[in-house]
């Protein structure tokens, strides 16, 4: 059994073996985005890396996605989500996440801690089983930036949101070009999709342009809210 679990680390540490000898982001960068709900121009979205820190002994990144409305928008169907991720330093993985989703009349808090090694998680005081490699599906814009993407075509990954694990492959594409307010990149795209087509709890899908350079900026984001479907735009790369 002993034998087992090494087998199972190591083969771990091959899978997450950093594309860079150095992380293409760092503490300070901000990606400011403009984002539409539908067709409507209607928030604005940041993705930041705003620290290291210790979380239960282990050093970790914490970064932060935001999206919030403006305009009529905001009147009309108010969008203020924040997700707070804190992601291992070494795997980037994620250790704790803090969800505050408002949107429109629905708002949902929620509070995770992942214990990898130990195959649990613990969601607002209830315990979950987890594989010890599972993503937030947020802590994916900064786990793919240091993989070699070409190589995890077909690669099965698991996220966690709240209680639901869901089990996805990943389509990979490549030459694909990309304009946003920022500018003109060559990118890949990755697009995680659920098992037996099923979908993402409330519908939820995501699909990501990443800048095919050493720094994987993800310049587009389309994913599914609860009740539409909401794309960021990279607009202002601040470091």
């Amino acid at each position: 059994m002993e034998n087992i679990k090494i087998i199972r680390v190591l083969f771990f540490l091959i899978l997450i073996n950093p594309l860079f000898g150095d992380y293409p982001f760092k503490v300070g960068e901000k990606l400011i985005y403009d984002a539409s709900f539908g067709s409507v121009d209607a928030a604005n979205g940041a993705l930041k890396v705003l620290s290291k820190e210790l979380i239960n002994d282990i050093m970790t990144y914490h970064v932060q996605f935001t999206a919030k409305s403006k305009g009529l928008m905001n009147y009309l169907f108010p969008i203020n989500d924040q997700i707070d991720i804190w992601l291992n330093e070494s795997s980037l993985l994620p250790i704790k996440i803090l969800s505050n989703i408002q949107e429109g009349q629905y708002q949902k808090k929620r509070e995770t801690f992942l214990y990898h090694n130990y195959g649990y998680a613990i969601t607002d005081g209830d315990t979950v089983e987890i594989d010890d490699s599972i993503h937030s599906p947020y802590s994916l814009f900064y786990f793919f930036r240091n993989q070699e993407l070409l190589k995890m075509g077909g690669t099965i990954i698991k996220t966690i949101q709240g209680k639901k694990i869901s089990p996805l492959k990943l389509k990979i594409e490549e030459n694909i070009h990309g304009t946003v307010p920022a500018g003109q990149f060559s990118c890949l795209k990755v697009t995680p999709t659920m098992r037996e087509k099923k979908e993402f709890k409330n519908q939820a899908t995501m699909s990501i342009l990443f800048s095919d350079d050493e720094n994987r900026y993800p310049i587009k984001i389309r994913m599914n809210l609860k009740y539409g479907s909401l794309t960021l735009k990279l607009k202002q790369i601040i470091n």
